[in-house]
């Protein structure tokens, strides 16, 4: 998926998103800022269905949502490829608005 972005890729990578309200949220969000991905473990995450597609308001179907066997592993892979990796929390004690991307 990211072999065909030109450009620095976004990627949003998800940890324990268990409830499909959530999931779709987070796809709707992660299509309206432009991100070429959303990435999740297989394990301790929803998977795609009815209530996600419904929550994502299309976003399920134009956002690949890809789910893998080992999140620590992709993420070393992403950091090889170049692609910084951001993460933060709710408890976090600045906005990600707060931070240059760039």
């Amino acid at each position: 998926v990211l072999d065909a972005v030109d450009g620095p890729p976004l990627v949003l990578v998800l940890d324990g998103v268990t409830d499909p309200h959530n999931l779709g949220a987070c796809l709707r969000v992660a299509d309206g800022a432009g991100a070429h991905a959303v990435v999740a473990p297989k394990d301790r995450a929803v998977g795609l269905n009815a209530t996600v597609a419904k929550v994502a308001s299309g976003a399920a179907e134009t956002v690949p949502y890809l789910m893998v066997t080992n999140l620590a592993r992709t993420l070393n892979e992403l950091k090889e490829r170049d692609i910084w990796v951001v993460g933060t929390s709710d408890k976090a004690e600045r906005s990600i608005y707060d931070v240059d991307l760039k």
